[in-house]
């Protein structure tokens, strides 16, 4: 076990920069093996490494701006469900898990500014001419 984190760890150390798509797999085999080993119990040092390796694919894909597809939020989502680390580094975690949460929904808060924008731009049809009593009437008739 302490063998394939050390490999986690070497693999980490040797990131390309920008990152390429092996990364992204090596990132995902992480991911996949904290799952798969949540019940084990790891040392100390052990959870270290795991978190170091965690840290540098966050700043890599989500601090770095080389890429703007792939993020670290998947394997932070699930370190934080499984029981293996402490609760500073949880509290790290969290930190993370925000900062990217607020960093997308500003991506989607510009979206969203630019589609009120263009929808005030056009013109809203105006109901304040309506005679909704004769609608209402209409309703009543039927």
């Amino acid at each position: 076990m302490e063998q394939r984190i050390q490999q986690f760890h070497d693999d980490t150390k040797t990131i390309p920069k920008p990152p390429t798509a092996k990364t992204v797999k090596q990132m995902n085999t992480l991911k996949k093996f904290i799952f798969k080993n949540q019940d084990y119990r790891f040392s100390d040092k052990e959870k270290n490494k795991l978190f170091a390796c965690i840290e540098a694919y966050f700043t890599v894909f989500d601090r770095s701006g080389l890429t703007e597809k792939v993020s670290a939020f998947p394997l932070i989502e699930d370190a934080l469900k499984v029981p293996c680390f402490t609760a500073k580094q949880k509290n790290q975690l969290l930190k993370w898990y925000d900062e990217i949460l607020a960093k997308q929904e500003g991506k989607d808060g510009d979206q969203i500014k630019k589609q009120k924008e263009k929808s005030d731009n056009e013109e809203e049809e105006n109901y304040d001419d309506f005679d909704w009593d004769a609608f209402e009437k209409g309703e009543n008739e039927e």
